[in-house]
């Protein structure tokens, strides 16, 4: 199993001898600018529950994350788990193991199989996943089977960045006593419905723009002419 820590997400997912991402800054800045603009476009539409695993030090996060294109939403979840003493004795989730869920379409058609090959998917979310994503290799999307930067994960991180929840201070104050994952694993769209309804979203936007451009072509009248 590979340990992927917050910070390691953020800065660096393909690993120090990874050639494939040299301006990892310029790529970081373009997320970082769309996340800002996202959460001020969409801010109500960013909701997050947080809560305890089995093992009482794993921490859930459970976010709705606002498509940047369309009126829908991505279920993303992201499980800290502690891998040694010293995680426990920090003030900080930095540097805990994370394990990673999302029913947005690049995680599954992108970065899914590498990740389960990994072993870094949320183990109680993996049956969300459609089977061919976690075993079918990304031969078009992901052919050097990089991590890359998933963006729903990226921008899942991003916003518990801004909101200092990387904290155990300030996670405690947010923590959902009630919640677990088995109450919340039947309100988590599985990868094939959410394709669906990602698919019926860009037919829905496409039908719009068609009516529009008839209703502007209407409205836009070439003046007579008269002699």
């Amino acid at each position: 199993m590979k340990i992927m820590t917050m910070k390691q997400f953020l800065q660096n997912p393909s690993g120090p001898y990874s050639s494939s991402f040299a301006r990892r800054d310029l790529i970081i800045a373009n997320l970082e600018d769309r996340f800002a603009k996202l959460l001020k476009e969409r801010k109500k539409d960013f909701k997050l529950i947080i809560f305890r695993g089995q093992d009482k030090n794993e921490y859930f996060f459970y976010f709705k994350i606002p498509s940047e294109n369309l009126d829908i939403t991505y279920d993303v979840v992201l499980q800290f788990i502690p891998t040694e003493m010293k995680c426990l004795q920090s003030k900080n989730i930095d540097g805990y193991a994370i394990n990673v869920f999302s029913n947005s379409l690049n995680f599954t058609f992108t970065y899914a199989y590498v990740y389960n090959q990994d072993g870094i998917i949320c183990p109680a979310l993996k049956d969300k996943v459609s089977k061919k994503a976690l075993t079918e290799k990304p031969t078009i999307k992901n052919q050097n089977e990089i991590y890359g930067f998933e963006k729903s994960v990226y921008f899942a991180l991003l916003y518990l960045k801004a909101n200092n929840l990387n904290q155990k201070y300030t996670i405690e104050s947010f923590i959902n006593k009630d919640m677990t994952i088995h109450k919340l694993k039947p309100n988590i769209k599985n990868s094939n419905s959410k394709i669906m309804e990602y698919n019926l979203a860009k037919k829905k936007q496409k039908d719009e723009k068609k009516e529009q451009k008839k209703a502007k072509k209407k409205t836009i009248r070439p003046n007579k002419i008269t002699f």
